[in-house]
């Protein structure tokens, strides 16, 4: 029994210190993301960003920490649940504007690993969810495709 608890205990410390580990990665991101690119990306009535090599590398970047995670759930190393907490970001995310045209441009990237490329194609290529906030609603969040 006692060793259980200390696996169960090590494999939460794990995953802590891979939530940890891979938050840094994403706010590193952000912070060499170009801001106008990021807005538009989040909201798609914001004017898109003219392509750029910056815009270009900084989303491939993101596709490849993506895929790192990815990799790590597929493997088993990502508890289901930390998996589910970072894949609602990771579909947020992707599936915005300026995400969907650059991944015309570096999809070859991944065309190596076709399950992940599937992966991302369907990401890119979902509808967008919005989770907009109601007090009036009994659930307290309503989920509208835009």
């Amino acid at each position: 029994m006692a060793i259980w608890v200390a696996l169960a205990n090590q494999r939460r410390q794990l995953n802590a210190q891979m939530f940890i580990e891979f938050s840094a990665r994403f706010q590193e991101l952000l912070r060499l993301f170009p801001t106008d690119a990021w807005l538009a990306n989040l909201n798609p009535s914001r004017p898109m960003p003219p392509r750029s090599q910056d815009v270009r590398d900084c989303t491939l970047y993101c596709f490849q920490l993506v895929a790192d995670v990815y990799h790590l759930h597929q493997a088993g190393y990502i508890t289901k649940r930390l998996w589910m907490l970072w894949e609602r970001e990771i579909k947020h995310t992707l599936s915005g504007p300026v995400f969907q045209r650059e991944w015309e441009d570096v999809s070859a990237e991944f065309v190596h690993n076709p399950d992940f490329f599937r992966y991302i194609s369907a990401l890119i290529h979902a509808k967008r969810q919005i989770t907009i906030a109601t007090s009036s609603l009994p659930s307290g969040r309503r989920d509208f495709p835009s």
